[in-house]
């Protein structure tokens, strides 16, 4: 009978820690939402192209921003994703590249996101 007290005890514990871990997926799940739909939204950005200077600047700062929420990533396969999509609009020769370009990177991200 002396057993079943600190028996219990364990499986309570062991039942927090279960309850605990829930609480952190989910918690972790939320925030790669929020994440993927940020980078989305990023991913999203078309130029004015009518002044291809400014398109290029305004591109390659989305672009920093996609490196900061790659940088914020606990998930690997999506850090991975916003790294690539980061370095494609960061390397782009112009703002119509970007365009062409996009398409192709939010697939990846999307698809590194679950969806």
């Amino acid at each position: 009978m002396r057993l079943v007290g600190p028996l219990a005890a364990a499986v309570i514990a062991l039942g927090g820690l279960t309850a605990c871990d829930t609480i952190q997926d989910v918690s972790n799940t939320a925030d790669k939402v929020k994440l993927c739909a940020d980078a989305i939204q990023l991913l999203g950005f078309s130029p004015d192209l009518s002044d291809p200077q400014k398109a290029l600047e305004d591109t390659q700062a989305k672009a920093k921003e996609l490196q900061n929420l790659a940088n914020s990533s606990p998930d690997e396969q999506v850090k991975k994703a916003l790294q690539e999509a980061a370095n494609g609009m960061q390397n782009v020769g112009s703002a119509a590249d970007w365009v062409q370009q996009k398409a192709d990177l939010a697939a990846k991200v999307s698809s590194a996101c679950g969806g």
